[in-house]
């Protein structure tokens, strides 16, 4: 006998909002004609996106087994072990807004996708609703009726469970796409020598660039009138003690600030010989390095796709990406004040759907994947092999790549 229908329940800590009123969209969706090749795509991408899954998970076990994994254990360390959550809020490097909103299109679209593609081959739909912690949505679902599901052709099973996981994939891929499209349009703000950093005014270093309320994200366009990048291989005008005007180019507007050359003394290592030269007080970065960093963000997938797997807001990930806190400020775009926006949005759309898809794919019972793999593995060995065998199989894979998971998250803080 069929539970009661609750179209609102409170379980286990989570509110539980169930409607019908979505069946009409899945009903619509699944007629269309595309949805049954689509469909087929889904279930071959999620062998694809397990065995990417699989690839990356070797690859860092052995770099953390290496000789050199030792700097990589006491980085993980310095993270926490909440880095290994993709739960905005909980996760302290995945950012609450641009998180939480890629999170629940994520979720969204993955349940509606198991229910357009249920629906096209004739499967009944239940529910579909929403799950909240509190006021927050944390998921979303789609009932797709078990008992059907479970006695359907395996052709028909398998492409319901991998359409979550397939869509989400196809969503990651255009939403990296995109992102490629909007940085390529980024460029230096300004011609003049950026400002990186400013060092601090102390009683040990005096930093005129502090003094002056330099910041940041500023632009020195000249000293004196000479263009920045002459004027410090000036040996007359870029001498300490010197009193200097500096053009800075600040958010579209040019300030001028009179300055007293610091002092740096420095030794070169080749003649041990001992020299000192002006000093400003910033770390600078040039027009030129940062169109650099563009075009290797860009252009460089093909080589290493560590700049799209590291994300912008860890410590060690902020030189790989052009729209990091650390170099954002110093781009101009056509999407004007909302390119940080655009870029944050596409970045975490791609990363978040990117790793539900290819962590659902993994056949690990009971993820999409798993179920996937199960009934794969049953309709290959009916009447060969018997049912607790092919159950056997099915529960030693995932017990396998559950422990492989463990090792990899777990390893850094128990093994060494």
């Amino acid at each position: 006998m069929e539970p009661p229908y609750k179209s609102v329940e409170f379980k286990y800590g989570v509110l539980i909002l169930r409607t019908k009123k979505f069946q009409f969209l899945m009903d619509r969706l699944g007629r269309y004609r595309i949805t049954g090749p689509f469909a087929w795509l889904m279930l071959y991408i999620m062998p694809v996106a397990a065995g990417f899954a699989l690839f990356l998970e070797f690859v860092n076990l052995s770099v953390i087994f290496s000789p050199q994994g030792a700097a990589l254990v006491q980085y993980i360390r310095s993270l926490t072990p909440t880095v290994n959550l993709l739960i905005p809020g909980i996760n302290p490097y995945v950012p609450i807004v641009y998180g939480w909103l890629a999170l629940i299109v994520a979720l969204v679209v993955h349940e509606g996708a198991h229910g357009v593609v249920a629906r096209s081959l004739g499967m009944p739909v239940k529910s579909a609703g929403l799950l909240f912690l509190l006021i927050l949505p944390i998921g979303a679902f789609v009932e797709v009726d078990d008992k059907v599901l479970k006695f359907a052709r395996a052709r028909d099973s398998t492409r319901v469970l991998a359409a979550g996981a397939g869509i989400n994939f196809v969503l990651a891929i255009l939403s990296v796409a995109l992102l490629f499209n909007v940085v390529s349009t980024m460029t230096p703000a300004s011609n003049g020598v950026g400002v990186l950093s400013v060092y601090q005014n102390s009683t040990s270093l005096y930093s005129p660039a502090d003094v002056a309320g330099i910041k940041p994200g500023d632009f020195i366009l000249s000293m004196n009138n000479v263009r920045i990048d002459s004027a410090l291989n000036d040996s007359s005008l870029y001498r300490p003690g010197n009193r200097v005007n500096l053009t800075i180019w600040r958010g579209g507007e040019t300030v001028v600030e009179n300055i007293v050359l610091g002092k740096l003394t420095y030794i070169d290592l080749r003649t041990n010989q001992t020299f000192t030269r002006g000093f400003i007080g910033i770390q600078p970065i040039t027009p030129s390095t940062l169109r650099q960093l563009v075009g290797t963000y860009v252009g460089d997938f093909t080589k290493t796709a560590k700049p799209y797997i590291c994300i912008p807001t860890l410590p060690r990930c902020q030189d790989y990406a052009p729209f990091s806190d650390q170099y954002i400020g110093f781009y101009a775009s056509p999407f004007g004040g909302a390119l940080p926006l655009v870029l944050n949005l596409l970045f975490w759309m791609y990363f978040i759907n990117f790793n539900l898809a290819i962590f659902n794919s993994l056949p690990i019972y009971p993820l999409d994947g798993g179920q996937a793999f199960d009934v794969t593995v049953k309709a290959l060995g009916k009447g060969r092999l018997k049912e607790t065998t092919l159950n056997r199989i099915t529960t030693t894979i995932s017990v396998l790549l559950v422990a492989m998971i463990a090792l990899l998250l777990l390893g850094p803080y128990l093994i060494f």
